[in-house]
């Protein structure tokens, strides 16, 4: 509902936001707030001809009228020999003489005339049939963007938890402040409420957006925050700051904040942070260091529970496992094994979409077979493997229209995912939802694009250079162990170098004579890609923590001959990492 709410929105927003700013000036006309040029009408002729009506093809000042230029002709009353013809024009009104034909009198239109039937040309397309039926196909989208709001906001009132034994704000010893955009955060904050309740504690729960002027009774604070976009506040804490301005530090009143977001992002948990500095510049008193959850992570929320229990006095049973969203069976259909002879096993997966079960899936196989779910590369598949109810994320090499769900994979000694589909058969199935991840993938143009990869981060990187149909120019800096046993990708990257949707490819091995890693010839390269984000190229990253880190630091070391750093590069949607 919200993808679809957001991308009718961008269709229609042009068209409706044209119809509300015309529809306004006509209003103000219509009020007398703004001229419309009503007022400069030709004088009603004080004297006619008479004399029986001619027909309109007799009549000079009518045949003199190009049709193209008519806006509205009105006849004369049958029964009356003084009435006239009304004539009106796109540039001027006139009277003419029923008998006669002649031009009785005649205004042309004013400038305030020509604005308004511009605008009024423009807020109904009447005389542009192109305009009048795109205003018509944008109005369509009105009820699409009213359904699918409101169903979002009544899946976001449904995913909110309800609090049992909520206490009073003013009698709560004990107050929890939830900052969340999507609701998910409610989950932890219920969590936490029901443990401290449990624990003999008056609890009050509510949105930071609800931070009162006083609590008279409260002795401990606890803030649990996401963080929105590039380190804004969430919808329930969009107020917050504003509204902690404006509040005293209550002298028995410690705070807690525990942030929640994704590592991939580079403003990790930003907001919680700016929370905790506004805290201490106000001089709160701080109970806990800030600590933050990547990824909804339990075992994280888990370690903040211990630190709150030692803080109370009381062991709390602190444990939350987020429900993820519905997931899909995907059937594997094609692999490709890796990095054997290295002790790095990795694979590529293919997957294809099984039908889903009941009347739904009759209908899907009717039209020969299942339907992939919307996503492009560089989005995300949570998978869940069996036994776990905690999805394991990765990066999508394919997009839905490529007809398969692509990953590539390498196998952990003691990663529970990764040894699931690893050992998966032609055939066999896995279950995955897909997360939207629209911050991680090139942006559209003919600038540059210089991807930067090692070992599975080749995946959405690949997947950019498929869909490089444009043939825009796309430079791959990929690092892997031994050429002949984890090249991944080779044979494709070979065929997207032939036909020039890959135009330079520079791989580095690090388990060769001479080994290097792909930061190495990131700084081999300087000069070139210098040149390359001089005009105005845009740089993608992918793979582990410590290579994005590496090459962070090489980035810094390449560019500042000319004056630019990754930081800016950031701030300019020029620099987008996708790290693990």
């Amino acid at each position: 509902n919200q993808r679809w709410h957001a991308q009718v929105g961008r269709w229609v927003l042009p068209a409706l936001l044209l119809s509300a700013l015309t529809g306004i000036y006509m209003s103000a006309a219509t009020f007398a707030l703004v001229p419309d040029g009503m007022q400069s009408e030709p004088q009603f002729p004080s004297r006619q001809a008479g004399g029986p009506a001619q027909p309109v093809t007799a009549l000079a000042a009518l045949l003199a009228t190009d049709l193209n230029d008519l806006r509205e002709l009105v006849y004369p009353h049958p029964s009356d020999p003084s009435d006239v013809y009304s004539l009106r024009t796109n540039q001027g009104d006139a009277y003419v003489d029923q008998a006669t034909g002649a031009l009785l009198s005649y205004q042309a239109h004013g400038v305030a005339r020509r604005i308004y039937e511009q605008v009024y040309q423009l807020h109904t397309g009447e005389g542009l049939w192109w305009l009048g039926l795109l205003l018509g196909i944008c109005a369509l989208g009105v009820p699409v963007l009213g359904a699918t709001g409101a169903l979002t906001w009544w899946e976001r009132r449904q995913s909110m938890p309800r609090m049992v034994g909520n206490s009073a704000a003013q009698s709560a010893d004990t107050i929890i402040l939830v900052g969340s955009e999507n609701n998910s955060t409610w989950g932890f904050a219920n969590a936490l409420h029901n443990a401290l309740t449990q624990a003999g504690l008056q609890v009050h729960t509510a949105p930071m957006n609800q931070l009162a002027a006083q609590y008279r009774r409260a002795e401990r604070l606890f803030i649990l925050t996401a963080t929105y976009g590039d380190g804004d506040a969430p919808s329930s804490a969009s107020q917050f700051l504003a509204r902690l301005g404006k509040v005293k530090a209550p002298p028995g009143l410690g705070f807690a904040v525990l942030g929640f977001g994704d590592q991939q992002f580079p403003r990790f948990c930003q907001f919680a942070k700016d929370v905790q500095a506004a805290l201490l510049a106000q001089g709160w008193r701080r109970m806990l260091a800030l600590e933050t959850v990547d990824r909804q992570s339990t075992q994280a929320f888990v370690r903040w529970g211990q630190a709150v229990s030692q803080l109370i006095g009381q062991e709390l049973a602190l444990q939350h496992t987020p429900k993820p969203p519905r997931t899909d069976a995907f059937e594997l259909v094609e692999r490709v094994d890796y990095g054997e002879q290295v002790n790095a096993p990795t694979s590529i997966l293919r997957f294809a979409p099984v039908a889903r079960p009941g009347l739904g899936g009759r209908w899907q196989r009717l039209l020969g077979g299942g339907r992939l779910p919307h996503f492009e590369v560089g989005d995300l598949a949570g998978v869940v493997p069996p036994g776990s109810a905690i999805p394991r994320f990765y990066s999508l090499a394919s997009g839905s229209r490529d007809g398969v769900l692509e990953i590539c994979v390498r196998k952990l000694p003691e990663g529970l995912c990764s040894q699931f589909l690893h050992g998966l058969k032609v055939g066999e199935r896995m279950d995955a939802f897909i997360q939207l991840h629209p911050d991680f993938r090139p942006v559209s143009g003919e600038a540059p694009v210089i991807l930067i990869g090692a070992g599975t981060g080749i995946g959405p990187l690949a997947g950019f250079i498929r869909n490089n149909t444009g043939k825009h120019p796309m430079y791959l800096y990929w690092g892997g162990r031994d050429p002949a046993s984890d090249f991944l990708y080779e044979p494709e990257l070979s065929r997207y170098l032939a036909d020039g949707r890959l135009t330079q490819l520079h791989a580095a091995f690090s388990r060769v004579k001479d080994g290097e890693y792909v930061q190495d010839r990131v700084i081999d390269d300087a000069e070139q890609l210098r040149q390359l984000m001089a005009n105005g190229g845009q740089i993608l990253v992918c793979g582990s923590r410590g290579m994005a880190k590496s090459t962070l630091q090489a980035l810094d070391q390449v560019l500042a001959p000319i004056h630019l750093d990754t930081q800016t590069l950031k701030a300019q949607g020029r620099y987008r990492e996708d790290v693990f």
